[in-house]
């Protein structure tokens, strides 16, 4: 498979979601207004950005733009590439084709709605974007889209494709599109291949490994993606029964352990970003898409699957 030569750039991506909310809907079934954090903790990210000079790349699920349109032009308005990250952050192999595309378009017009502005790009909700479910990249497409970020290429619990291509690349479509996939971030290291790029990642790993990582990375002319959530910036403690409905029946010891999970060594992601941004030149996803489209190389895509 011919693939773009790498540009040694790292790409900063938000998936723009609110904590909370995401909670209660993945215990409760129900959607619940975001908690007013996610403006103290979207503003932190943007105040970092402008501090280093930098564009990142926003994919927005639409049951939060729905709440919060202020955030989402801000976030537009002051330079951000602005993406989709769904409606209400459903695992895309768990729907039919007919949902996965009714979830997609809703959340296109919700945010353009916002902005006003053209959509380019996608990235999947938990990267659900498997062999089995291939044609979600074919909706896009038809949506107008040019370009994705879901795959993982390597198999995890939940998600990701082995061997599936690790650089940026241009695929051929069976409804005759074509599309780019920008692959999320992984390294080799114990003879096994490693997701590094993630927020959780990122929080758990020491400062100097965060850095030798993405260094390595650009050594070897390797383009990078660090994928992010809005809750990983928060300078408050987080609380996952901060949304629960009031008559909510739950334990409290495994809200402790949720809590203790997602807390620990949260403040420390802040200094390791802001020296990635230092450390390393960043480009928004539709600048890494445009550069691989303007190759024109591109293959079929191996393993698709109706």
């Amino acid at each position: 498979m011919k693939h773009v030569a790498a540009t040694s750039k790292c790409t900063l991506s938000i998936d723009w979601e609110d904590f909370g909310q995401q909670y209660t809907k993945y215990h409760y079934g129900i959607e619940t207004a975001p908690l007013r954090a996610i403006d103290r903790q979207t503003n932190i990210i943007l105040d970092l950005l402008d501090e280093a000079g930098h564009k990142a790349t926003f994919f927005i699920l639409g049951m939060l733009a729905k709440h919060r349109p202020d955030q989402v032009k801000q976030i537009s308005s002051r330079g951000h590439e602005v993406g989709i990250h769904g409606q209400t952050h459903e695992v895309m192999f768990k729907l039919t084709p007919a949902d996965a595309r009714r979830d997609l378009e809703t959340a296109a017009k919700t945010v353009s709605d916002i902005t006003g502005l053209p959509l380019y790009g996608y990235r999947a909700p938990v990267f659900s974007v498997r062999r089995s479910n291939l044609y979600v990249l074919e909706i896009l497409t038809e949506l107008g889209l040019v370009y994705d970020s879901s795959i993982f290429p390597v198999k995890l619990a939940r998600y990701g494709i082995e061997g599936f291509n690790e650089r940026d690349a241009l695929y051929r479509l069976p409804n005759g599109k074509a599309i780019v996939e920008l692959p999320l971030s992984v390294v080799s290291f114990l003879g096994k291949k490693w997701p590094v790029s993630g927020g959780g990642y990122i929080r758990l790993m020491p400062e100097f490994l965060v850095s030798s990582v993405f260094r390595k990375l650009s050594e070897e002319g390797r383009d990078s993606i660090i994928y992010m959530h809005p809750y990983e910036f928060d300078t408050e403690t987080l609380d996952v029964s901060a949304n629960y409905p009031k008559d909510a029946n739950y334990s409290r010891l495994r809200v402790l352990a949720l809590n203790l999970r997602w807390n620990v060594f949260r403040k420390s992601v802040v200094a390791k970003v802001r020296r990635l941004l230092k450390e390393h030149q960043f480009i928004t996803c539709l600048e890494k898409a445009k550069h691989v489209a303007s190759q024109g190389n591109s293959s079929e895509l191996l393993g698709f699957e109706k």
